[in-house]
């Protein structure tokens, strides 16, 4: 070939190196005449490797032939290969899988460790498994097995007891959980940055986080699991609507009077609640905490948290009346099954993982377990892309993979739970095809 490559518009090249110039999203080079170069071009994430004929110049020092391989690789030292944005749950599974094989991992969030929070949360039993798979011991932060699940309806005149073979999942103090998956991240070999990304710039080959006063984190590709409130990927397009259910929810936490809290750990669920939605008091020995997750108005959620509240204590689900902090209790928009909804979890350079992607179940409005599980699937598609060519392209498979493995168990049951209620309350295998489909993700 005679050194041109693509038509619109020319860009000469120098002889010491290429020089690549963006016409729209048309390339077009102009090559000096050189006998055995080889010359690597990175449109984008699309690499282009042409050999070009002639004689070389005298009293030229041409630059070595490249291969597409080391081009992708050729980073600078202060660059990392990923920037995970949000070190929660699912930002913490996917750089601590990063950093095991070996690649160089920047985990970035706003807080400090340890977080400032008492609030309670669940993970199914199924998360013990990807625990063993990140090292991380199960004894240090599932120490609280579900003992007992009773389901409720709103008025708790009505309860049911399913039978499980094994307990159904852990409650969880999410300040001991998160502080585990960091630590264990970090000693890993990630890098451990407190800062907030106030922005981020998508170059050709790199992404660059702006994290204020004058610092920014650069790597070859992005990870964001920045959490349901974040408005850092919608500004690079990957819009996440409230999804299909149009949930919010609201939480409430303690720690009680020694002795006020005893025994096994349980989980009540109320069914059957004003405005398709249920409640969750969960206790044991060091806290306890009453959440309702509602379809609807926000204005609705307090009161409906309120009076939860009330009931429970006196139906003694729970020791103490929380009815006075849940009138002050943040409510949040819930983005149960919202990934179902997404077009795509993949922008340039850049995938949205976790409670920011959706990745939450619509049956029991919960995305600690679903948020790790995107995590690591995330960490597999972005080890292959870092060592491949096309890196893009390996991104795209993202949204396939997580379909495939995932969408069952985001998706909502089929059947209406509230014509179920009934028979959930007198059929002891309708409560247990009940707590197959809130705990696992099983249809009705």
């Amino acid at each position: 070939m005679s050194g041109a490559i693509a038509v619109e518009g020319q860009v000469d090249v120098a002889p010491t190196g290429p020089v690549v110039a963006k016409v729209g999203r048309v390339f077009n080079l102009r090559l000096p005449s050189s006998p055995g170069l080889l010359l690597v071009v990175s449109c984008g994430d699309v690499l282009i490797s042409c050999s070009v004929p002639g004689r070389r110049r005298p009293g030229i020092d041409y630059p070595a032939p490249t291969r597409p391989a080391d081009v992708a690789s050729a980073m600078n030292d202060d660059r990392y290969d990923v920037a995970i944005v949000g070190a929660g749950p699912a930002g913490a599974t996917a750089g601590m899988l990063l950093a095991q094989r070996g690649h160089r991992v920047a985990l970035v969030d706003r807080s400090a460790l340890p977080r400032e929070a008492v609030s309670a949360g669940w993970l199914n039993s199924a998360a013990v498994g990807l625990l063993e798979a990140l090292h991380v011991p199960a004894g240090d932060v599932l120490a609280h097995a579900l003992g007992a699940v009773t389901f409720h309806n709103a008025d708790f005149s009505k309860s049911a007891t399913p039978r499980f073979r094994n307990p159904p999942g852990y409650l969880i103090e999410r300040r001991t959980f998160d502080d585990a998956l960091v630590n264990n991240a970090v000693r890993s070999g990630a890098k451990w940055i407190v800062g907030e990304a106030v922005d981020v710039r998508l170059k050709e080959a790199s992404v660059r986080l702006e994290l204020g006063g004058e610092r920014a984190v650069e790597s070859r590709l992005l990870l964001l699991a920045t959490g349901r409130e974040s408005t850092l990927p919608a500004r690079i397009g990957l819009v996440r609507d409230s999804g299909r259910l149009g949930m919010w929810s609201a939480q409430v936490d303690a720690r009680p009077p020694n002795g006020a809290c005893t025994g096994e750990s349980r989980l009540s669920v109320i069914l059957g609640m004003e405005r398709g939605g249920f409640g969750l008091c969960c206790a044991w020995g060091r806290g306890l905490s009453v959440g309702v997750h509602l379809r609807g108005q926000q204005d609705q959620v307090i009161p409906a948290l309120v009076e939860l509240c009330r009931l429970a204590y006196r139906h003694e689900v729970v020791p103490i009346d929380l009815s006075g902090r849940a009138a002050s209790a943040t409510v949040l928009s819930s983005p149960a099954a919202a990934a179902l909804d997404m077009e795509t979890h993949v922008g340039k350079h850049t995938l949205l993982i976790g409670d920011a992607g959706g990745f939450v179940s619509a049956a029991a409005n919960e995305g600690l377990y679903p948020g790790m599980w995107s995590g690591r699937i995330a960490a597999e598609v972005l080890d292959r892309a870092l060592g491949g060519v096309y890196s893009q392209d390996e991104l795209m498979t993202f949204d396939s993979q997580w379909r495939v493995e995932m969408a069952d168990y985001l998706r909502p049951p089929h059947t209406d739970i509230h014509f179920l209620l009934p028979l959930v309350f007198s059929k002891q295998p309708m409560a247990d095809r009940m707590a197959g489909a809130f705990f696992s993700g099983e249809n009705i």
